[in-house]
């Protein structure tokens, strides 16, 4: 049994007026689609259903003037409309068998013979008017100019050449009150200019309609070219510096290895040199002398051994950075990823510095939807990041030995945005200087002394957020204070700017 608000819904006027027109409108859609095929365009399929429905209503309109004349003594009247309806019969037909133009020929020129004969027939029943308004339907029909031009013509001629007709021809059909007949007549005709003059209306704001869709639409697809041109032009840039990076790379890795290599051997003869002089006879001050000499020697391929490792870090970071990610995006929980790459970093660092200890907070928002990244690339940059702030917090801890007020701490958020989620690292390290600011993201650019750092880190870590996963990496900092990196991942287009930071609300625990 249906709900009570549904019985009742249905038994409402409005509901069972619907009920009740819904198989009229089945009829109505069936006898429109007469002899549509589906290889049809869309102006011939409202082209068909033009004629279908013109010819419809024009024997709808005869019919039920056969109903009204069926028992009057104005037989004439009654055949003349009975003979209309057989006379509108033939576009349907024509339309069944796919003769679409014989069919608009027809319904044009069918209309045209019979209100003249019917107009000089009868002179004053008002159906020469129906010539003007049919002198306008093949506008509807056809789309070459000479064919509309040809059709109005005869539709006009017919117009003015009935007009002349009716003053010297008597009418020979029978007419028993030809005041009502012209009264309704041009009620019809005026109700069939209304209509067709709206049907142009409502196809000009339909047409002005689908313009401008379509211009929107070419424009939205214009720029995502533009787009995708400036994208590409920026890859085949950055795939032929990459590929010039990294034949460079490869070139000088060879180089690197003999110096690494033969400053070890050196070193491994300095060793065996000062152990053959040990028992020879020499002076004390030839002795001291040598030995003075093999120390500095030693230093030296110490300083070149460690030289040439620091070039082969850089030459492997230059390799990193120019090869190009087959890794495939996939949905991935960012506070996991980032809770994950924290603690690597952290623990990282505490073993190389055993003394070294931090505050870690982590404020994560936990109804994110996963982002679309490549893991291993978002990876490696939160990787960079973390050990960045670690950095600058332990080098502020080292300018201030003693001082207890100063406890090192890594703050990481993450949060809904506009369009996207960003993710926040932010220490209250050394900070960065406002000239160098805007330096920071340029491949080989560095703060750190030499040694500690090849200045491709955050370059790196630019390019894989901006053109690997379409998103923005920016920095705002204080000098001795704080810094924080906000990371923006698209799930759509990129904003303005990315939000204001909020203040860390998650739970704080302790470094070990």
């Amino acid at each position: 049994m249906l709900p009570p608000s549904v019985s009742v819904k249905e038994n409402t006027a409005p509901g069972l007026l619907r009920r009740r027109l819904m198989p009229l409108a089945a009829l109505w859609q069936r006898l429109i689609n007469n002899g549509v095929q589906p290889s049809l365009t869309v102006w011939q399929r409202k082209r068909v259903h033009l004629l279908n429905g013109i010819s419809c209503v024009t024997i709808g309109i005869y019919a039920g003037y056969v109903l009204v004349f069926f028992n009057s003594p104005d037989w004439l009247t009654f055949r003349i409309c009975l003979g209309g309806v057989v006379l509108n019969l033939p576009p349907l037909i024509f339309n069944y068998y796919h003769r679409y133009d014989a069919a608009a020929y027809y319904s044009v020129l069918s209309v045209t013979l019979l209100c003249s004969f019917i107009a000089v027939a009868r002179k004053y029943d008002g159906v020469e008017y129906f010539l003007i308004s049919n002198s306008i339907v093949p506008m509807l029909f056809f789309r070459n100019f000479w064919k509309i031009a040809v059709l109005f013509g005869v539709n006009v001629a017919a117009y003015f050449g009935v007009r002349y007709a009716m003053t010297v021809v008597e009418p020979f059909l029978y007419v028993p009150d030809s005041t009502y007949f012209y009264h309704v007549n041009f009620t019809l005709f005026l109700m069939t200019l209304f209509f067709v003059m709206h049907y142009f209306r409502t196809e000009n704001f339909r047409q002005e309609e689908l313009l401008t869709r379509q211009n929107e639409s070419l424009m939205e697809s214009l720029e995502n070219l533009r787009q995708t041109q400036s994208q590409l032009v920026q890859q085949e840039k950055l795939a032929s510096l990459g590929a010039l990076t990294a034949g460079i790379a490869h070139e000088i890795q060879n180089p690197l290895n003999f110096v690494g290599n033969f400053s070890e051997v050196s070193g491994e003869m300095v060793q065996e040199l000062r152990e053959a002089l040990g028992p020879e006879p020499l002076t004390e001050p030839g002795r001291h002398a040598v030995t003075q000499l093999l120390h500095e020697l030693e230093q030296s391929q110490q300083k070149v051994a460690e030289h040439a490792g620091r070039a082969s870090r850089i030459v492997k970071d230059m390799l990193q950075h120019s090869r190009a990610s087959s890794g495939q995006k996939k949905p991935t929980d960012l506070n996991a990823l980032a809770d994950e790459y924290l603690r690597l970093a952290y623990h990282g660092l505490r073993a190389k510095y055993k003394d070294f200890n931090a505050t870690l907070t982590t404020d994560f928002n936990q109804h994110l939807d996963p982002v679309l990244v490549v893991p291993e690339e978002l990876g490696r940059v939160l990787l960079n990041l973390f050990s960045n702030a670690f950095y600058a917090v332990r080098k502020k801890a080292a300018l201030r030995p003693g001082d207890a007020a100063y406890k090192p701490a890594v703050a990481v958020s993450t949060q809904r945005a506009q369009n996207g989620v960003v993710l926040r690292i932010r220490d209250n390290g050394t900070g960065i200087a406002p000239d160098i600011l805007d330096k920071i993201m340029h491949p080989f650019f560095t703060t750190k002394p030499p040694g500690e750092g090849t200045g491709l880190g955050l370059s790196l870590s630019y390019d894989i957020i901006t053109k690997g996963h379409g998103g923005t990496l920016t920095v705002s900092s204080e000098p001795g204070e704080f810094s924080e990196f906000a990371v923006w991942l698209p799930a759509g287009p990129a904003p303005d700017k990315v939000p204001a930071a909020s203040s860390p609300t998650g739970a704080r625990r302790q470094g070990p």
